[in-house]
C-alpha cells in the first residue's frame, strides 16, 4: 500500500498538514473508485474489492461492468459512511468537505477516473486546506496528494460523510 508522499515545495500546504486519509494506490486502469473507497474507510484496497465481490457481487475476475454511484453508496454504507449520488460540479468552493471526484471526464463517453477530494477546516481563525488524494500510479509523486487545486478539473463528484449513529 503507498503511503503519501511529501508535496513538492511549490505545492507546500500549511506547516503541519497532514492529510486526513492514507492514499491508497489503484492496482489497474479501473479500479481508482475502489482505491477511493478505501482510502475514505481506511481500508487495504483488496478487503474492498473483496468485500464488493462477496456482498455486493462486484466480479472477482471481471467482466468489469462500469461501477455505478449504487454500489459505490452500497461499499461506503458497509463501513458506516452514507453517499449522495454523483453530482455535476460548480467549482471546488462548492464541493462538500470530502468527495470522491470524477476527473479527466469525457462527457462523449462518460467515463473518468476517481480521486478523493478532502476541504480540512482550519481550527480557530487557521485556513481551510483544500487537497486532492489521487490513486493513479501513474501521475508523478509530487502531484498524488497535492493542494494546489484551483481550476481542479473535478466535474461529477460523489459527497461522502459518516453515518449518523441510529436514533440521533
Amino acid at each position: 500500500m503507498a503511503t503519501s508522499p511529501t508535496p513538492a515545495a511549490n505545492q507546500a500546504p500549511a506547516s503541519g498538514f497532514q492529510p486526513a486519509f492514507k492514499r491508497v494506490a489503484q492496482t489497474n486502469d479501473f479500479d481508482c473508485w475502489l482505491a477511493c473507497i478505501a482510502m475514505i474507510v481506511n481500508r487495504p484496497l483488496a478487503e474492498v474489492r473483496q468485500v464488493a465481490a462477496d456482498r455486493f457481487k462486484f466480479p472477482k475476475n471481471g467482466p468489469y461492468t462500469f461501477m455505478d454511484e449504487g454500489l459505490i453508496a452500497k461499499l461506503l454504507a458497509n463501513w458506516s459512511f452514507t453517499a449522495t449520488v454523483y453530482k455535476e460540479s460548480a467549482g471546488i468552493a462548492a464541493l462538500p468537505d470530502v468527495c470522491i471526484g470524477m476527473v479527466d471526464y469525457n462527457p462523449e463517453t462518460e467515463i473518468g477516473r476517481h480521486v478523493v477530494f478532502v476541504r480540512q477546516r482550519g481550527a480557530a481563525g487557521k485556513p481551510n486546506v483544500e487537497y486532492i488524494i489521487d490513486p493513479a500510479p501513474w501521475v508523478a509523486e509530487s502531484q498524488q496528494v497535492r493542494t494546489d487545486i484551483k481550476g481542479f478539473p473535478i466535474s461529477w463528484y460523489i459527497g461522502v460523510t459518516p453515518m449518523k449513529p441510529a436514533g440521533k
